[in-house]
């Protein structure tokens, strides 16, 4: 196949192809050399005569070849197919390599599986040329013209599969392309059929000559891809750098790196064809190999690889027990991946481990219930069924359907299985809070208590408890946190000490935090005291807390440097930037930046994060109303307040300064509206630690206009919440949006022209937006302006 596939790509048509395979070479009578001899001259003779008659000669075997060769005015292409089988070659060798140096229109091309001294010798004293396979793979391109050749419309993608299938045997690609013609329907576009070269390859599989070799390419077949050290601990004591070079020789197998590092995978097509075979001919076989490749990966840390082959097995027992002693590794992957592998197994399967369980009936893909928009929180014993596998979106459900307790929902699970579930949902409840999916980890914890409740479970029922409180208060459910926090307190009395002495500090934060965002100053310092622990999150907690108290109460100051101390330590610990705990820490630095009035240091925290920035939408509005910017802290809360995915605590924050800041603006109606909607939102969730963050003096001025925030104000006082911490913005002057563009495109340019090409604006036009921006900032220069402007937070400082 590689000759031909060579030949065909030469451009000269004008050539004869004489090819001597092994059915002519190994029949033959008489000595190997003679018989050689004999059968090549015959062949020369029937090519030659189709040309010219050629004179009767009484000379035979080497002498007649010599004579037809002298005789010869057209290149003539001399392919030994297995040359290394034939009879008596170590003495035609020679003579071969004689003839090709000596008459100028024989071409010799010579097949074997491994390299001959002929090649060798050949290299050395005439111009030659050694083709391997992979020298003839087909690209790309190469199977586009080879379908057009055969009239068939290939689409580049379609192409590009086939390569990745065939790694471009030439071979395998004509027969997939043939098979798949042939099995086209009349009328209908062309269809890729990569099953239509199973044939061939059961063919090149029953003419494996080297002994072992199938069995080897079988047994690492079932892996995706392998080293040596793996062939050898999978094939046993099979010669394992024998049959990978024999491989690799034929072209079959792929290889990246090189050494001991090398990592060697079966061409696609073959590895469907082996695994297909091992499965329908040899059942135990593939089941005894898919577990020791399963068992080998799993040492190597490669978890999902190694369920991979056990689904594909069905050794459902090695499933269940790789999902649960592996999940952390498996997690990794992500849950679209761990769902395709769910969809595979059977219902009966999944019920005997928790965490299929859970993943099935919990995962984000799944589609879940219609919510409706501002639902609070939910408080203990609220009907609640989180994410349900099955229902979708505006699906109609019975009564009994929606109000079912998801302990009957899960009553028929095995009861170590049942039991397991509330560990393995609190588990993933902390990963979607981690994750900022308050909504997913409100609805984990809910049905975790509940499933804890359910079997007496008290330790569990404190653990899914705290994670509620938690969720709650981070969203701004004020009153449902304190539910929760009640519900703890009190599983946890029930529960053995032992099993929920690691949640005392946490329970101490979510209460401290609780306290704080109802300004309850009493409770707060008196839980923040027990918020102490080792760990990153219960360090995390515990500062988070402080810092928010002291915002209250008028530490900021005191607090500021352990606050820098505390956060640095739990940020450099590995936290992703996008994690919930991470984006907590950096809004509680920024508020504590803006109460000392360092609000450049506060824009400089939240330029360099590289976070979630929809995350840090708040302090982002804060800080441009803190730096006098009100146009903009009032478009940007505005929008970001009336964003359908807000939980309460945002929207709070924003709509209170987006009323400040269009009361700053002298548009009284849209403050009006802001803050009513505020303090609507305040009273329903109990969150009233939002108003302690603002210039006390720009929210007395509201008052006139909206009585009601007079009441919350005083409970503020009543509090002892202190009026002074936040200062009162300085006034900066708006700037139009043109003159924004200006001035933001004038800090990076070394010229009134530049700008004014930039903008595609005239110079003058520049200029005169210019003079009105010193006006209004009270410069007199374009770099005293671009300063003034980073200070007030009008534009962001131009990156070095």
């Amino acid at each position: 196949m590689l000759a031909a596939q060579w030949l065909r790509s030469m451009q000269d048509d004008d050539v004869d192809v004489l090819w001597l395979g092994s059915d002519a070479l190994s029949f033959v009578e008489g000595p190997g050399a003679e018989a050689f001899w004999d059968v090549l001259g015959s062949r020369l003779e029937e090519f030659t005569t189709t040309h010219r008659k050629v004179a009767a000669s009484s000379a035979r075997g080497r002498e007649r070849v010599v004579q037809l060769l002298s005789q010869r005015t057209r290149p003539v292409y001399v392919v030994l197919d297995r040359f290394e089988s034939t009879s008596g070659r170590l003495g035609i060798e020679q003579s071969l390599l004689d003839l090709v140096q000596t008459m100028e229109h024989l071409y010799l091309i010579v097949c074997t599986r491994t390299v001959t001294s002929l090649e060798v010798v050949g290299a050395a004293v005439v111009d030659s040329v050694v083709v391997r396979p992979a020298d003839l793979a087909l690209g790309v391109e190469d199977v586009l013209g080879l379908a057009a050749q055969q009239g068939i419309v290939l689409g580049r993608d379609e192409a590009q599969t086939l390569c990745d299938e065939t790694a471009g045997w030439p071979a395998l690609v004509r027969v997939i392309l043939a098979g798949s013609a042939a099995d086209q329907v009349p009328g209908a576009g062309f269809a890729l059929n990569l099953d239509s070269g199973r044939w061939f390859l059961r063919t090149v599989w029953d003419e494996f000559a080297v002994p072992g070799l199938a069995d080897f390419v079988t047994r690492t077949s079932v892996l995706v891809e392998f080293t040596r050290a793996l062939a050898a601990r999978v094939c046993g004591d099979a010669d394992v750098d024998g049959h990978i070079d024999t491989l690799l020789a034929a072209g079959l197998l792929r290889v990246h790196g090189s050494g001991e590092d090398a990592v060697y995978a079966h061409l696609p097509a073959v590895r469907r064809e082996c695994v297909q075979r091992l499965r329908s001919e040899a059942p135990e076989q593939f089941r005894e190999l898919s577990q020791v490749s399963a068992g080998v990966l799993l040492d190597q840390g490669r978890a999902g690889q190694a369920l991979v082959h056990l689904v594909r097995a069905r050794l459902w027992d090695e499933v269940v027990e790789c999902v649960e002693s592996s999940w952390h590794m498996l997690a990794a992957q992500g849950e679209s991946e761990l769902l395709k592998l769910v969809d595979r197994l059977p219902a009966d399967v999944v019920a005997r481990s928790p965490r299929l369980v859970v993943l099935r009936d919990y995962s984000n893909d799944v589609a879940k219930p219609a919510t409706t928009e501002g639902t609070a929180a939910s408080a203990p014993g609220t009907p609640e069924l989180g994410r349900l596998a099955g229902w979708r979106h505006g699906a109609a459900r019975s009564v009994r359907e929606r109000t079912r307790d998801v302990a009957e929902r899960y009553a028929d699970l095995a009861p170590d299985v049942r039991a397991d579930l509330p560990a393995v949902l609190c588990e993933l409840g902390a990963t979607r809070l981690a994750r900022t999916d308050t909504d997913g980890a409100r609805a984990v914890f809910t049905d975790a208590h509940r499933l804890a409740a359910a079997s007496g479970a008290a330790a569990a029922e404190a653990r899914a408890a705290v994670g509620a409180a938690l969720t709650c208060t981070v969203t701004g459910g004020i009153k449902d946190a304190r539910a929760w926090i009640d519900e703890a307190t009190r599983a946890a009395a029930s529960a053995d000490p032992a099993d929920v002495a690691d949640l005392a500090p946490v329970l101490a934060g979510a209460r401290a935090l609780a306290a704080i965002a109802g300004v309850d100053l009493p409770a707060a310092r008196a839980a923040v005291v027990d918020a102490i622990g080792g760990d990153a999150e219960v360090m995390s907690l515990g500062a988070l807390a402080r810092a928010q108290l002291s915002l209250l109460e008028g530490g900021q100051y005191e607090e500021f440097e352990e606050f820098e101390k505390s956060s640095q330590w739990v940020m450099s610990s590995g936290l992703p930037a996008d994690d919930l705990i991470t984006n907590l820490l950096v809004a509680a630095r920024v508020d504590l930046l803006l109460s000392m009035g360092q609000v450049l240091r506060a824009r400089a925290v939240l330029t360099r994060w590289e976070g979630d920035q929809d995350g840090l939408l708040l302090p982002r509005v804060r800080t441009a109303f803190m730096a006098g910017d009100y146009g903009r802290a009032a478009l940007l809360a505005s929008q970001g307040a009336h964003s359908t995915h807000r939980p309460a605590r945002q929207r709070l924050g924003l709509q209170l300064v987006a009323a400040l800041a269009e009361n700053a603006r002298g548009r009284e109606a849209e403050a009006v509206r802001a803050m009513r909607e505020a303090i609507a939102v305040a009273t329903d969730s109990e969150l009233f630690q939002p108003f302690a963050l603002l210039p006390r003096p720009l929210l007395e001025a509201m008052v006139p206009a909206v009585p009601e925030l007079a009441a919350v104000l005083a409970r503020l006082d009543d509090a002892g919440v202190r009026a002074d911490v936040f200062p009162v913005p300085s006034v900066v002057a708006e700037l139009s949006e043109r003159e924004r563009e200006v001035l933001e495109t004038l800090a990076v340019s070394d010229s009134l022209g530049a700008v004014a090409k930039r903008l595609y604006l005239t110079t003058n036009t520049v200029k005169t937006h210019l003079r009105s921006i010193y006006r209004k900032l009270g410069t007199h220069s374009g770099a005293e302006t671009i300063q003034r402007a980073i200070e007030c937070g009008l534009i962001e400082a131009p990156h070095a």
